[in-house]
C-alpha cells in the first residue's frame, strides 16, 4: 500500500462525517448549504487522491486525477462563498449569482483539465503521475488568491469582533484555510516527498479544526448574529455592538435612523454615532443607556429627541456567548413619533368628551334663564324707544339720560346674544355632528364657508384665495359640521392677519383614500411653545373680547367624528398651515 493511502483516507473519513453530521441537522440556513458543499469538494479532493496511489493502470490513474481534480477545481471558491457568509460583511456576501461568477473559474480550469489530451495546457498524465502545465499554475496562482481573500474577510471580522468565542472561530477558520495552502506552497517548492503531495492530509486537519468550530463554538447557529429575514425586515432600528461600543451588524432601518450604511458604521462606536444624531440635551440620556446592561435584561430609558424632531426610546440588552459569559450587546430603537401622536389625539378626545358633558350641563343651565333676561330686554328696550320719543320733545337737561336708555339697552342686548353665541358653541361640543350625515360635496362645503367667513368683520386687507380641485369623490358626514369647521379654520386664519396686510390660501386636494382641505395663511405662524396646545378647549391667545378658545377644539372634534384628522404645522414668521384629511366614501 502507498504510504500516502492512509491519511488521505484518513481526511476523507473526517470530512465525511461532518458532512454526514451537518447534512442530518434540521434548519440548515445559506452557511450550512456553503460549507456542506466545501466539505464534498474536499472529500472528492482526497477519494481522487487515495484512488490515485492505489492505482496502477493508466485508465484508472487517469480518473483516479479526474475525480481528484473535480475537488481541486471547486475548494477554494466555495471556501471563499463560506467565508463571505461567516464575515457578515454587506458588500463581500455573495448572493448566488456572485456564487456561480467565483465557481466560474474553477469550472473553466476542470473543463481544460478534462480535454487536457487535445490542448495539454494543464499538464500531462502518465504511470509516474502527473506533470503540471501552465495553466495549472495560473490556476494555482488564482486558487491561491481565492483562499487568501477568504481569509482576509476573516481577519475583518476578527477586527469587529471583541468576544473570546468570536476570535476563537474567526482564528480557527483562519487557520482551517491557510493550513492547506502553506502545505501546497511547500509541496511546489520541493521541500516536502516527491511520491506524493500531502495537500489532501492537510485537508483532513482542517476538517479536524471546522469540527470544534461547528459543535463546540456554534459556528452556524451564531453567524449571523440575527437571522437575515427577520432581522432586515424590522421596523425597529437594531445595532449589535461588541464589549467595547463597537458596531458590529446593523439592520436597515437603524441605516436610516444614523444616516449611514453598515460599511461606513462597522466599527465606529455606537455612542458617538447617537450622538450626532441627538439633541445635545439627550446625550448624557444615550450615554446612560449604552452602559453595559449586563445579564439582567434590557434597559429601557424615556424618549430622547434627534436633531430632526423623531422620538426615539433606546432599549439595550447584553449578548451572551456560551455560558453567560458577556459578548457584547443588542441596541433597539424604537421611533414612538407617531405614537406619541396618537397619544396626544387619544387624551384630545378624552378631554373634548369631558368637555362635552360640561358643556352640555352649563349651556341648559345658562340658556334657560338667559332667554328670560333676553326677553325682558327686548321689552325693556320696546319702552325705552317710547320714552326716548318724550325725552327729545321736553328737550331739556334734565330729561338727556332718558334719551341714552335705548342705547345702553341694545348694548346690553349685544352682550347677551354674545353669550347665547357662546352656550350655542358649548352645546356644540356634547352635540354628535354626525346626527345627520350622507353624501357630502367637500369643495361645497369649503364654499360655503369662505362665503361666511367674507361677511365676518374683520380687516379688509386681506385676500382670500381658493383652489379647489376638480372632480373630487364625496365624503360621509354632516355639510353643517364641515362647514363649521372651514368656516372657524378660516376665521382663525384671519384673526392672525388682524393687524397687517395678508393672504389666506384654501384648497382641496385629493389625497391616497381621501380629500385634503388645506388652510393657509402667512401670517406670524404657531410658536411651537404653544402647538400642542391650540386644539385644547378654551385655549387661546386672543383678547378677552375676540375669542373664547373653542373655535379650533370644535374643528378638532368635529374632523373626529368624520373619521378624520385636523393637523397643523407653523414655522414662527412663515404662517401657519392647518390640514383636514377626511377619508371618501368610494
Amino acid at each position: 500500500m502507498h504510504p500516502a493511502v492512509l491519511p488521505m483516507s484518513a481526511s476523507f473519513a473526517v470530512s465525511a462525517s461532518l458532512a454526514l453530521l451537518l447534512a442530518l441537522r434540521p434548519g440548515k440556513t445559506r452557511i450550512h448549504w456553503a460549507m456542506l458543499a466545501l466539505l464534498l469538494a474536499v472529500m472528492t479532493w482526497t477519494s481522487g487522491a487515495a484512488w490515485r496511489y492505489q492505482a496502477s493502470e493508466f485508465a484508472e490513474i487517469e480518473a483516479a486525477y479526474r475525480v481528484m481534480f473535480l475537488g481541486i477545481a471547486t475548494a477554494p471558491a466555495l471556501w471563499l462563498v463560506m467565508a463571505s457568509l461567516f464575515a457578515r460583511i454587506e458588500r463581500f456576501e455573495m448572493g448566488p449569482a456572485a456564487a456561480i461568477g467565483v465557481l466560474l473559474p474553477g469550472i473553466l480550469f476542470y473543463l481544460a483539465f478534462v480535454t487536457n489530451e487535445a490542448h495539454e495546457w494543464v499538464g500531462t498524465i502518465d504511470e509516474s503521475g502527473f506533470q503540471r502545465g501552465g495553466l495549472f499554475f495560473v490556476y494555482l496562482a488564482w486558487a491561491y488568491a481565492v483562499t487568501l481573500a477568504g481569509v482576509a474577510l476573516l481577519i475583518s471580522r476578527v477586527r469587529w469582533t471583541a468576544t473570546q468565542g468570536g476570535v476563537a472561530r474567526a482564528t480557527l477558520l483562519a487557520a482551517a484555510a491557510l493550513t492547506p495552502i502553506a502545505t501546497s506552497m511547500v509541496n511546489q517548492m520541493g521541500w516536502l516527498s516527491p511520491d506524493w503531495d500531502p495537500t489532501g492530509v492537510a485537508l483532513g486537519f482542517s476538517g479536524a479544526l471546522i469540527y470544534p468550530l461547528v459543535f463546540r463554538f456554534g459556528l452556524l447557529e451564531r453567524v449571523p448574529l440575527v437571522r437575515r429575514d427577520v432581522f432586515d425586515h424590522l421596523n425597529d432600528a437594531v445595532i449589535v455592538t461588541d464589549t467595547r461600543g463597537h458596531v458590529l451588524d446593523a439592520n436597515p432601518a437603524a441605516e436610516r435612523a444614523l444616516g449611514a450604511s453598515l460599511d461606513r458604521l462597522q466599527g465606529r462606536v455606537l455612542r458617538d454615532c447617537l450622538e450626532e444624531i441627538l439633541e445635545p440635551a439627550d446625550h448624557g440620556a444615550a450615554r446612560l443607556a449604552l452602559i453595559d446592561p449586563g445579564p439582567d435584561g434590557p434597559r429601557i430609558l424615556p424618549e430622547v429627541s434627534t436633531l430632526t424632531g423623531r422620538l426615539l426610546r433606546i432599549s439595550a440588552g447584553a449578548l451572551s456567548y456560551g455560558e453567560g459569559q458577556l459578548g457584547g450587546s443588542v441596541v433597539v430603537l424604537h421611533d414612538r413619533t407617531e405614537e406619541r401622536k396618537s397619544e396626544r389625539a387619544l387624551r384630545q378626545a378624552q378631554k373634548l368628551e369631558s368637555v362635552g358633558f360640561l358643556a352640555a350641563g352649563v349651556a341648559h343651565e345658562v340658556n334657560n334663564p338667559l332667554a328670560f333676561v333676553r326677553s325682558n330686554l327686548a321689552q325693556l328696550q320696546r319702552i325705552a324707544d317710547g320714552i326716548s320719543d318724550l325725552a327729545k320733545r321736553a328737550d331739556d337737561e334734565e330729561h338727556e339720560d332718558l334719551a341714552e336708555i335705548p342705547e345702553i339697552v341694545a348694548e346690553t342686548l349685544e352682550g347677551v346674544d354674545r353669550i347665547r353665541g357662546i352656550v350655542d358653541k358649548m352645546r356644540r361640543l356634547s352635540r354628535d355632528a354626525t346626527d345627520q350625515v350622507g353624501p357630502v360635496d367637500v369643495n361645497g362645503a369649503v364654499e360655503e364657508a369662505v362665503r361666511f367667513a367674507q361677511l365676518h368683520r374683520g380687516s379688509a386687507r386681506v385676500d382670500v384665495e381658493v383652489g379647489l380641485a376638480d372632480g373630487l369623490p364625496t365624503v360621509r358626514g354632516n355639510v353643517d359640521g364641515l362647514v363649521q369647521v372651514f368656516l372657524n379654520l378660516l376665521l382663525n386664519a384671519r384673526q392672525a392677519l388682524a393687524e397687517r396686510e395678508g393672504r389666506i390660501r384654501v384648497e382641496s386636494q385629493s389625497r391616497p383614500g381621501g380629500i385634503a382641505v388645506v388652510v393657509s395663511d402667512d401670517g406670524p405662524g404657531i410658536p411651537d411653545s404653544i402647538r400642542e396646545r391650540i386644539f385644547d378647549p378654551f385655549f387661546t391667545t386672543k383678547a378677552p373680547d375676540e375669542g373664547t378658545g373653542l373655535g379650533l377644539a370644535i374643528a378638532y372634534d368635529i374632523v373626529r367624528e368624520h373619521k378624520g384628522t385636523l393637523e397643523a404645522s407653523s414655522a414662527p414668521g412663515s404662517g401657519a398651515v392647518f390640514t383636514v384629511l377626511l377619508p371618501t366614501t368610494s
